[in-house]
């Protein structure tokens, strides 16, 4: 099975790195070890975020692109579910 790159914007290392530290492992094992095997597990997102995947990690969500022709997931967003769809 091919195993996509994980690509994190600078945007969301600064995210990442506000999160609590039992945060940023499950941030981290969930790009590993489902995201980098599996991208498409997320939900799609409708409307403005069209093309953009959520992918729920208990009260926070990980907004990401996937580029399926490259193998690349593009990590956007990691924040709060009450602020990361803003």
């Amino acid at each position: 099975m091919k195993r996509y790159e994980i690509i994190i914007a600078p945007r969301a290392k600064k995210q990442i790195d506000k999160l609590p530290l039992h945060i940023k492992f499950k941030v981290g094992n969930t790009l590993l070890n489902v995201m980098a095997l599996d991208p498409f597990v997320g939900k799609a997102l409708k409307a403005e975020l069209k093309g953009l995947y959520s992918y729920r990690l208990g009260e926070y969500r990980i907004i990401y692109s996937i580029l399926k022709t490259k193998l690349i997931v593009q990590v956007i967003k990691v924040m709060h579910r009450r602020e990361a769809y803003r």
